[in-house]
């Protein structure tokens, strides 16, 4: 895994990924992401970019996905998120797609249910 940390709140850093967002001026998706992403670190958000094939230990799952490690543990459990044991270990890792993956079904079920409640208290206005 290639990690790297670019600080956001180095304003040589925040200048930089702004002044290299600016230059990406076509509008494949390739470029549309990275411009996103350099565009969030110029306005001081941190940004981690993994391969999906990576994996990460269930502290990290959980860091990703803003929930506590003992919530990963019960979604291992429940097997609502796949992992594996490390060799000769009880150590787990989880995919980083699979991540990926609950935190977009976990978002589409949270946007369903605002829309289903917005539909409800306007059927009462």
């Amino acid at each position: 895994m290639i990690a790297a940390t670019l600080d956001p709140t180095d304003p040589s850093v925040r200048t930089a990924a702004h002044d290299l967002a600016e230059r990406l001026v076509e509008d494949s998706t390739v470029e549309q992401v990275v411009r996103s992403m350099l565009l969030d670190v110029a306005e001081g958000s941190r940004v981690v970019v993994m391969r999906a094939e990576d994996d990460v230990t269930p502290a990290q799952a959980a860091g990703m996905l803003g929930v506590t490690r003992q919530f990963v543990d019960r979604l291992c459990a429940e097997g609502v998120l796949p992992y594996r044991h490390l060799p000769g270990s009880s150590h787990r890792r989880i995919r980083v797609q699979d991540v990926v993956d609950l935190a977009s079904e976990r978002e589409s079920r949270r946007n369903g249910g605002d829309a289903l409640r917005a539909a409800i208290g306007g059927a009462r206005g």
